[in-house]
Order: structure tokens, then C-alpha cells, then sequence
């Protein structure tokens, strides 16, 4: 079965879609375990961000954070 060139987008966009999801759902997965009390501005901004390198600089800071002030999410 030959796919159309709009299934390929489509599939692609979905990828990157889930692979976004799956680092937001991480870092937050992260910083509710190492803080317990993450304020909901800044689970907003994390869910809000799409950028997956972004995503992956913040994971690495909040791997060694002390506390939330230490980790720009903008």
C-alpha cells in the first residue's frame, strides 16, 4: 500500500507530537519528584512548550536544581 504524501506529514506531525507529550510528561514526572509543590504557571509553561531541544536543557538543569528558582523554563 503506497501512502500519500499527506499521510507522510500527517504521520510525521504525530511523531513529533508524542515525542513533545512524552518529554513534557518527563520533566513534570521530575520535578513533582524532586519538588514536590510545582506551581501550576509553571506546569502551564512546560506543557505550553514545544521546542524538544528546550525541553531537554531544562530536564538536564532540573536534574541537578536545588530548587525551582534555579530552573528558567522561558
Amino acid at each position: 500500500m503506497q501512502e500519500s504524501p499527506f499521510y507522510e506529514v500527517v504521520l510525521q506531525r504525530g511523531i513529533a507530537q508524542g515525542e513533545t507529550r512524552a518529554k513534557q510528561a518527563t520533566l513534570l514526572k521530575l520535578l513533582h519528584h524532586q519538588f514536590q509543590n510545582v506551581p501550576e504557571t509553571m506546569i502551564t509553561q512546560i506543557r505550553a512548550l514545544q521546542d524538544t531541544e528546550q525541553l531537554d536543557a531544562i530536564f538536564e538543569k532540573s536534574l541537578t536544581a536545588k530548587s525551582l528558582e534555579d530552573i528558567d523554563i522561558l
